[in-house]
């Protein structure tokens, strides 16, 4: 899974360092493809955190232990959903525009964000045929393919804008953009959901399930289901107006900026710095809790609460060993690392990248914990209780919204990625608090202890890292060169003073993860 994970968000990287320079770093172009192409995740985030996600692993799983009926279970909870997820796709493509005004594009922008939406919107459905195959994979075990097909998806979408880079000029404005331009760049990134989604089709057969469908619903205890996917789905809406109003006051403060003579950072810099910010927690934290929540489910349904508890305990050790370094590590090099992602953009663009990156860095751990507690919520089928999540995240997300709106324009990508960190961190302890009550008791002595060693031994790595990197790039300069040796040095800095520290505090957890590593390198 985490290999999968890894090509999946490198590829991820290299398909949004491409559409830089199809759409450039900040402006209208920018906007209006980000807010496009967003929408259907936006909107697909409704569906899968709230019912499909309170629905379908609880059901799947209890269907696989019903030896009777749990084949035509399955083929009825796969018909409904696909039925559910087609018919949204239909309404977001005929509302598209005000879909597109609700996220707050104006002028040029808007016209052009409504052309771009048309060809996204329909991702949707290819999203949930994902999302819901992927489940009845993963109930079944089986993981790999699912973290693969991603990969899958940036091959072609990076494809489609080697295409558009080679028939088109850049940089034009954007009532300059022709319909063929738009169906190129937009469509490729739909068809790239499309490869997505299908090879998962096939893969149904050789795990075991053949899916028949059909409209007979009664009789499977969907009902009691329905109750938490209401409450999911509440949580998920309120989410989702965090979201939506978050996207919608980036592109009001980039509209006031325009107004005003200025381009300031906006939707492509906030998205670039979220899919960099993404790729340590897909490769580490994702798989980790993909892999739990069948175990934590299965635990629930068969009332053994020592074994949700070594769940949950592993949710959180794992990710805390990981994140805490990575964390220093990452702050330390944004700037060296989004210069080398990004080698088509101005410098400008960079720093801003690197600074929104940064400040979502420091809430990696939060960010993890808040994903383990979703699929605890999941597993317990308790919608309450996310519900209760939600809220306070959705909170802080529409304070920092409305913030921004006073702020000087070029602040606002800025404090949004530190209202994320922000809003997570709070969530995370919040859980913490219901869990240890849940439970009957986690290891929160142990836990910290192990975090407060960790971040002695990453802050001081990841400061001589940093005075390495200024120095060597006040030698060599922000060019792509100077970028590469800079992260280089101060990479291998890190390191050796991070390890070296982690020995002196007796860090069993990355001494043994260390010894295990090279075991297997010799191995090999």
């Amino acid at each position: 899974m985490a290999s999968g994970s890894m090509v999946s968000r490198v590829l991820g990287i290299v398909r949004n360092a491409m559409l830089g320079l199809c759409i450039g770093g900040m402006g209208a172009v920018s906007d209006a493809f980000q807010t496009a192409n967003t929408l259907p995740n936006t909107i697909f985030m409704l569906l899968q955190s709230g019912v499909l996600t309170a629905v379908l692993m609880p059901q799947l799983t209890r269907a696989l232990r019903r030896e009777a009926d749990g084949k035509a279970m399955t083929d009825a909870l796969l018909s409904a959903i696909v039925a559910l997820v087609g018919v949204v796709t239909v309404l977001a493509v005929l509302f598209a525009d005000p879909l597109v005004a609700l996220m707050g594009l104006r002028g040029t922008a808007h016209g052009l964000g409504v052309a771009f939406a048309y060809w996204c919107l329909p991702q949707i459905f290819f999203y949930g045929i994902y999302a819901v195959l992927s489940q009845v994979l993963n109930v079944r075990d089986r993981f790999g393919l699912v973290m693969w097909t991603p990969a899958l998806a940036n091959v072609v979408q990076i494809a489609g804008m080697a295409v558009f880079l080679g028939l088109f000029a850049r940089g034009l404005p954007p009532e300059e953009w022709s319909p063929l331009m738009v169906a190129v760049l937009a469509g490729s990134a739909t068809l790239g959901i499309v490869a997505q989604a299908l090879p998962l089709v096939f893969a149904l057969p050789k795990a075991g399930y053949r899916w028949r469908p059909t409209w007979r619903l009664r009789g499977y205890g969907f009902r009691t289901a329905g109750k938490v996917a209401g409450w999911m789905g509440m949580a998920v809406v309120i989410a989702q107006v965090g979201g939506v109003a978050t996207l919608a006051a980036i592109n009001l403060v980039s509209e006031r900026a325009r107004v005003a003579g200025d381009i300031v950072a906006g939707q492509f810099v906030y998205t670039q710095a979220f899919t960099i910010f993404m790729v340590p927690h897909g490769v580490i934290t994702v798989s980790i809790l993909t892999a739990l929540l069948p175990r934590m489910t299965r635990a629930v349904q068969e009332g053994n609460v020592g074994a949700l508890r070594g769940d949950l305990e592993r949710g959180l050790t794992v990710p805390l060993v990981a994140m805490v370094p990575i964390t220093a590590a990452l702050v330390a090099l944004a700037l060296p690392a989004s210069r080398i992602l990004n080698p088509g953009l101005d410098l400008a663009s960079v720093e801003a990248i690197a600074t929104a990156f940064a400040l979502m860095s420091v809430g990696l751990v939060a960010y993890a914990m808040v994903g383990l507690q979703q699929r605890y919520s999941t597993a317990r089928e308790d919608g309450r209780t996310y519900f209760v999540f939600q809220i306070v995240v959705t909170v802080i997300q529409l304070l920092v919204a409305a913030g921004i709106q006073f702020l000087p324009p070029a602040w606002g990508v800025t404090v949004v990625a530190l209202g994320q960190t922000v809003s997570n961190g709070v969530a995370a302890l919040v859980f913490l608090v219901v869990a240890q009550r849940q439970t009957g008791g986690l290891p929160l002595r142990r836990l910290g202890g192990l975090a407060a060693r960790l971040v002695g031994a990453a802050v001081p790595a990841g400061g001589a890292a940093y005075a390495l990197v200024q120095v060597v790039a006040g030698w060599l300069g922000w060019g792509v060169f100077g970028a590469l040796v800079a992260l280089a040095v101060g990479a291998a800095a890190f390191v050796a003073v991070f390890l070296g520290l982690a020995w002196v505090l007796r860090i069993d957890h990355v001494t043994t993860m260390v010894g295990a590593g090279a075991r297997r390198l010799r191995r090999s």
